[in-house]
């Protein structure tokens, strides 16, 4: 008899419908941090200098390595949450590691270009991540 394969990926119907629900309300934070961070960007800086003492590029640093450490546990064990969070911690540093390159300097011709990156980034994490569980 062959091994069983998961043919499901972020759980079954509940978990799956709760997957969803945590990860919506993950972005809508980080949604509502970063339009913070973009609308008074020096106030953003000040708070987190003040508050961690770390420059910010060690803190995108951090959480990038924290990010692709989460991600990789997340590849080695049955459970998918581990790769959510992961490629969400990982996107989350290349969107800081955005502002401190700076916005404009990213946009390629196309404003779109800073917003799409993470995004991608996380996307094809997630893909990866489905490819690998399947």
């Amino acid at each position: 008899m062959g091994a069983i394969i998961e043919k499901e990926f972020g759980g079954k119907k509940r978990a799956s419908v709760w997957t969803y629900l945590i990860l919506a309300v993950l972005l809508i934070i980080g949604a509502v941090v970063v339009n913070l961070v973009i609308k008074n960007p020096e106030a953003a800086r000040t708070t987190v200098d003040r508050v961690i003492g770390l420059p910010t590029w060690a803190l995108a640093t951090i959480a990038l390595v924290v990010g692709i450490f989460v991600y990789w546990i997340g590849l080695k064990v049955e459970t998918d949450w581990p790769e959510y969070i992961g490629a969400f911690i990982i996107a989350g540093a290349i969107t800081a590691f955005e502002f401190i390159i700076g916005w404009q300097k990213l946009e390629f011709g196309l404003v779109v270009v800073p917003y799409v990156i993470p995004l991608l980034v996380f996307v094809v994490l997630i893909i990866v991540a489905m490819k690998k569980s399947a």
